[in-house]
């Protein structure tokens, strides 16, 4: 099996030590009791049952049916005007993407798979099925399709974690895991497990329909998602894009068990607050879009539901328009602008050294343009909400209510993070576009 991190790798030794709050509330205060109706009869379901059972209920019926493969739109792009523009984005030949790795790592899998599980796993072109698009991050079990790792042998879940870790940077890999780990957790705690697991993931191929095999020059891909744990990743040569994606936890940490003192995404969470804390109060009043987390407390009603809450960029928004709104980072000092690409880096973490340097010079390209939003309050006890937009990138960092534990508030304990690729970026599209005309060229 493949081994687990002694724990994330984003551990701070300095996070705020935060006065008791509704926000700040320990989850174990807020477990449900077994017959509470958000977890109800959990343990004696399979996660399509379960997702069954759910569509008997108005809300998540609701959040089922947006989620589905069929409401997939025609692919436009995300962006602040509704005009995305694909050509900002410039790709060197060799970005340094270790795609000799990668397809060494499915051919592995493929090797060992049997012919029916090929023919499930491997889906159409990574530039035209929309199958690719078709990712969601709840325990929903909605679109049914490649393998599910829970439902697969110990060895090819190895084989796929090995896909994963031949892609991703050791820290970005650790930190996945770290969120597959902690929803196991989640499934311990509620009794679950049949629902939440480690392994209650899908796991999707795009390859070239001319040879099904993965390629070191032509674009190919895949998806990896589940609760809480989203990954879009595209390869074209020895480049490559990760997203959309969306990481998440509740709880966010582990307290007990072989992987205690697992905690997720401290980076963003106390970059983000220390931040903001750190503006001067011009730059505070320009960043706060709203001190309200609801539309109870100011939130335009079309800026909040109770699954993706403050999240604008969340499973099919492919094509959401979001203007820029916020303070633009360059009226921040130096220094905040440093602490502002450290998080984005915490954002981008999961991708190889080479990749995630061009990465973060496209990203400092468009400084200039650079936005920095903030919904809440910013005590050391208050939920919130943060927003990095510009055209070459949207990351999203969110405190929840409870989806199975309790809180009816956002809580710190509860989080999503979503990293969108505005312009056609997403699910690498500008890249293939580039990749085109450099095919004509030749």
């Amino acid at each position: 099996m493949v081994a687990a991190p002694v724990n994330s790798g984003f551990i701070l030794t300095d996070d705020p030590a935060t006065p008791r709050t509704n926000a700040t509330v320990s989850f174990r205060d807020i477990l449900p009791k077994p017959d509470h109706p958000r977890i109800a009869g959990i343990h004696d379901h399979s996660a399509l049952s379960w997702c069954q059972s759910r569509r008997e209920v108005p809300a998540p019926a609701w959040l089922i049916n947006r989620l589905d493969k069929k409401n997939v739109e025609p692919f436009v792009g995300f962006s602040a005007d509704g005009k995305p523009d694909p050509s900002i984005f410039t790709y060197a030949a060799d970005e340094g993407a270790p795609v000799e790795e990668a397809v060494a790592a499915v051919e592995r899998l493929l090797e060992a798979l049997s012919k029916e599980d090929k023919d499930e796993v491997i889906k159409g072109d990574v530039e035209t099925d929309d199958e690719f698009r078709a990712w969601s991050n709840p325990e929903l079990y909605v679109n049914p399709g490649g393998i599910r790792l829970d439902q697969a042998t110990a060895e090819v879940q190895d084989l796929i974690h090995s896909v994963l870790k031949a892609s991703l940077s050791e820290d970005g890999y650790t930190k996945a895991l770290g969120c597959t780990l902690t929803n196991h957790f989640l499934g311990e705690l509620v009794n679950g497990l049949s629902v939440l697991n480690k392994h209650s993931y899908n796991f999707r191929l795009f390859l070239p329909p001319a040879t099904r095999r993965p390629s070191t020059t032509e674009p190919w891909g895949y998806s990896f998602f589940g609760h809480h744990l989203c990954l879009s990743v595209v390869f074209v040569g020895r480049r490559m894009v990760i997203g959309p994606t969306f990481m998440g936890a509740e709880p966010d940490r582990i307290d007990v068990g072989p992987h205690a003192g697992l905690r997720l995404f401290s980076h963003e969470e106390v970059r983000g607050l220390t931040l903001m804390r750190n503006l001067s109060e011009e730059n505070q009043k320009r960043a706060q879009v709203s001190e309200g987390m609801d539309c109870a407390h100011g939130l335009p009603d079309d800026r909040w539901n109770p699954f993706d809450e403050r999240h604008l960029g969340g499973a099919h928004q492919d094509n959401r328009v979001v203007p820029f709104e916020g303070c633009p980072i360059s009226a921040f000092t130096p220094a905040q602008r440093d602490e502002v690409y450290a998080i984005l880096k915490a954002f981008n973490i999961y991708l190889p050294a080479g990749p995630l340097e061009h990465r973060l010079a496209r990203l400092k390209a468009y400084e200039d343009e650079t936005y920095f939003a903030w919904i809440g309050k910013f005590g050391l006890g208050d939920p919130y909400y943060f927003r990095i937009h510009s055209p070459v990138t949207f990351c999203e960092f969110d405190f929840h209510c409870g989806i199975f534990l309790t809180n009816t508030s956002p809580a710190k304990c509860h989080v999503h993070t979503i990293n969108r690729l505005p312009n056609g970026e997403d699910y690498g599209k500008a890249l293939i576009a580039q990749w085109k005309k450099e095919q004509t060229k030749v």
